[in-house]
């Protein structure tokens, strides 16, 4: 990432700023210092339109960055660097600002226009990216060999060198640079894969296989690294370990599941025939595992770049969409990261994880539109994965009979394929809690504690039951107990705070309650249910001016029909009396017909 070299910018001033400044500053050279009082007008500065246009355009970077719209900021700073291109700090700012967005063709732009020790080091690998795509291996790899790149960036720079080399016919100098130690096993190890890459296109799939073999004792799961290694065994006439190694991953209904369950099902068949890649795709591909091995260790935004620097290399690769996707999805980039998934095409093995991430996206802003992606890509792809995006549009948009039922087939579908517990945990829960909202409460029961059973550690699962059980009043020590432990693993949880609130009101319990439900309204202020919740503490505890401020404020949060006409009864006449209590025990009896 790019570090600001400069320690001040005076661009950031406004037009309006540096005129007041400059004419304050002429002012005071002139008299030595400050005058107390207005004595003669002074002299105005007059700034040429290109100083106008540069400081306003450094304030729309500044502003830009304050409202968090990167591509308005890119498109500022650049404005600003063409207006003074010698200028260092406008220059690192434009291309930080670029990076942000994965802009490297402006990144290449404005580094050609600057002296090669100014650049920086994304600029100087995007400078080989662009050489290495029009062919020009020699000058990508001078352009690289010539740099000390940042730590973060040397080994992604020294591999991008070695299939430059490749691309020149200098297969074994490749090799070598490629296989060359680090002085760190994990970056060794994480080199695993692109190593594989560059002997499969040599074509010495043997020793290829033999560092695949390293990479999966490592633990390296990429789905473009595994499907190189099923494509290898299976063309050396090791089926079975193609299969054997493919099975754990491409089985169930994750995304990664259907992204390999296609070189599963070509490993059953025993097709012995490798289609060999393009030099670029094999590149890419082999990039792309460096970079997915340290994706946990490097920066996140370091991450992005290098991932971004892929899409530049090769904008076409299906598989970099997808993981860059997914990426800045992680790290709420999600407008971006739209844009980026959308780039997947439907042949792609990655296409149903793409989609999949693509309707959560959808569903942030229109719940209705998202079931309908989902509805469709059930349709048009029959896996598990697709399945199991349905079911959970179903239960989000509540049409529990219908999710009830895509459930129900995915958890036999599971059975059958021995499915494993952390696939099989939020298919139970699933179905539970859309049999609960159902009235079909034993059925739920079964499956809530189903799924506690495969996800003991799960805090939603805790919750849920635990909540459950409460606003039933069964089982009230058990759910106490549950919700400690969801409480334990979710401490900053609202929901959570709320549902042990609610089962100590239920247990009578009514100051304890008074005080965990306060909690809760800290940890969730917008959540309409724990404003009813501790509205009804209120009121037990003899607080009722305080108990229908709750209520009124929970109407204010836009509850569901049922619990808003159920407020607007409690606002009027409050709670009815409370059976626990000797008193309201005695109006109970009173008011019971004879």
């Amino acid at each position: 990432m790019i570090k600001l070299r400069s320690k001040h910018l005076f661009l950031g001033l406004s037009v309006g700023a540096a005129i007041l400044i400059a004419t304050t500053a002429t002012s005071w050279a002139a008299e030595g210092r400050p005058k107390a009082k207005k004595a003669e007008a002074t002299r105005p500065v007059v700034l040429q339109r290109s100083d106008a246009d540069l400081y306003a355009a450094t304030l729309a970077g500044r502003y830009a960055q304050n409202v968090n719209d990167p591509r308005l900021a890119a498109q500022a700073w650049v404005q600003a660097f063409y207006r003074r291109p010698h200028d260092v700090e406008l220059y690192d700012q434009a291309t930080a600002a670029n990076l942000e967005i994965g802009n490297f063709a402006m990144v290449v732009r404005m580094a050609k226009l600057v002296p090669a020790t100014q650049r920086t080091d994304e600029a100087v690998l995007a400078l080989a990216v662009e050489a290495f795509t029009e062919g020009r291996f020699a000058d990508a790899g001078r352009l690289l060999e010539s740099r000390a790149f940042d730590a973060g960036l040397t080994q992604f720079a020294s591999h991008l060198r070695a299939y430059a080399l490749l691309g020149q016919g200098q297969t074994q100098a490749a090799v070598d640079l490629a296989a060359k130690p680090t002085g760190s096993a994990a970056l060794d190890e994480a080199a695993l894969m692109s190593r594989a890459f560059i002997l499969a296109h040599a074509g010495r799939s043997a020793e290829a296989i033999r560092l695949l073999d390293q990479a999966h004792q490592a633990g390296q799961d990429s789905p473009t690294g595994l499907r190189l290694y099923g494509q290898l065994l299976t063309a050396a006439g090791r089926q079975s370990d193609a299969i054997a190694r493919l099975t754990p991953f491409a089985t169930g209904n994750s995304p990664m599941a259907s992204a390999l369950s296609g070189a599963l099902a070509d490993a059953q068949a025993g097709g012995r025939v490798v289609s060999r890649s393009s030099f670029l795709s094999s590149a890419t591909s082999g990039l792309l595992t460096l970079v997915e091995a340290r994706k946990g260790q490097r920066a996140s935004g370091e991450t992005t770049e290098l991932l971004y620097l892929l899409a530049f290399l090769n904008p076409g690769s299906s598989a970099v969409n997808a993981v860059l996707g997914q990426h800045l999805v992680s790290y709420g980039q999600a407008d971006q990261a739209e844009l980026i998934l959308s780039r997947v095409g439907s042949t792609s093995p990655d296409y149903v994880a793409a989609q999949v991430e693509l309707a959560w996206l959808i569903y942030d802003r229109d719940p209705v539109l998202a079931l309908q992606k989902a509805e469709r890509l059930a349709a048009a792809q029959d896996v598990p994965a697709a399945w199991t995006v349905l079911a959970d549009m179903l239960a989000a948009n509540r049409r529990d009979l219908e999710a009830e039922a895509a459930y129900h087939r995915l958890i036999q579908t599971g059975e059958a394929g021995r499915w494993s517990a952390s696939q099989m945990w939020p298919l139970y829960f699933g179905r539970g809690g859309a049999r609960e909202r159902l009235g079909r409460w034993q059925e739920a029961l079964a499956d809530l504690r189903q799924a506690k059973t495969l996800a003991p550690n799960q805090a939603n699962v805790l919750n849920y039951l635990g909540y459950a059980l409460a606003d039933r009043g069964e089982n009230l020590d058990e759910a106490l107990g549950l919700l400690r432990s969801a409480m334990r693993l979710r401490p900053r949880s609202g929901a959570i705070a709320d549902s042990y609130g609610w089962a100590l009101f239920k247990l009578g319990r009514y100051e304890e309650a008074v005080g965990m439900l306060e909690r809760a309204a800290i940890l969730a202020p917008t959540l309409a249910e724990v404003a009813d919740h501790l509205g009804d503490a209120y009121w037990r505890t003899g607080h009722e001016d305080e108990a229908r401020m709750e209520w009124g404020r929970a109407l204010s949060l836009s509850p569901p029909e049922d619990m808003a006409a159920a407020l607007e009864i409690k606002l009027d006449k409050g709670l009815p009396p409370d059976p626990r209590k000797a008193a309201d025990a005695a109006i109970i009896a009173q008011s019971k017909p004879r």
